[in-house]
């Protein structure tokens, strides 16, 4: 059975540090063989100085029981930009397309770092084998169905803390709007809209 395992193929390194330009990006994968026996992640943690620092952490990983979240989601961490931390939950049949979904998220990665180079020209490069990456764009498009068919079954998860008064730091985030793109975005908002015209309902 094939290593679910990828940042040796589509990383050239795992940690950027450039104490001058005030940049630190970690990449950081645990490795499993088999999704339904073992956990996996892979993570990218970035920071830098915007003149405040920005630390975001992006994930996609899954748990086994007993863990709170013992099945495969999406984690974002956005504190310093009041967007709290949220889970999007997606719904994986198989290894395969658990491969898929990773793979789309390492294509995401790229969009990531390339929003990194306003602050440092050269990170995508340095850090991506840009040439494996730029190959995953149909990987990218079987996430995006994914966290669209997960965000219809499941909602989205946000942290204890999070009132919907904050909403617009999310749908007005630009990487974020990057990475989950416009209409999951508008997916989200139309969910939350409902929940609150449900809650004025009950009161």
């Amino acid at each position: 059975m094939k290593e679910l395992q990828f940042s040796n193929t589509y990383f050239k390194k795992k940690i950027l540090d450039d104490t001058e330009a005030r940049i630190r990006v970690v990449i950081k994968e645990n490795s499993c063989i088999e999704m339904s026996e073992e956990e996996y992640s892979l993570r990218i943690t970035t920071r830098y100085e915007d003149p405040k620092t920005v630390h975001r952490e992006w994930a996609i990983e899954h748990h086994l029981p007993p863990a709170k979240h013992s099945f495969p989601h999406l984690q974002f961490k956005f504190h310093s930009e009041g967007v709290g931390q949220f889970r999007l939950r997606i719904d994986i049949a198989n290894n395969d397309e658990y491969s898929k979904v990773i793979l789309g998220f390492i294509y995401q990665i790229k969009n990531i770092l390339n929003d990194m180079e306003k602050f440092r020209e050269g990170i995508t490069q340095e850090m991506l084998v840009l040439e494996l990456v730029d190959e995953l764009k149909k990987e990218s498009y079987f996430l995006d169905e994914k966290i669209r068919n997960g965000l219809k079954k499941y909602s989205v998860e946000f942290d204890r803390g999070y009132s919907y008064q904050n909403f617009g730091r999310l749908t007005n985030n630009p990487i974020l709007k990057n990475f989950l793109g416009k209409d999951n975005l508008e997916l989200i908002e139309d969910i939350y809209t409902d929940k609150q015209m449900s809650n004025k309902e009950r009161k």
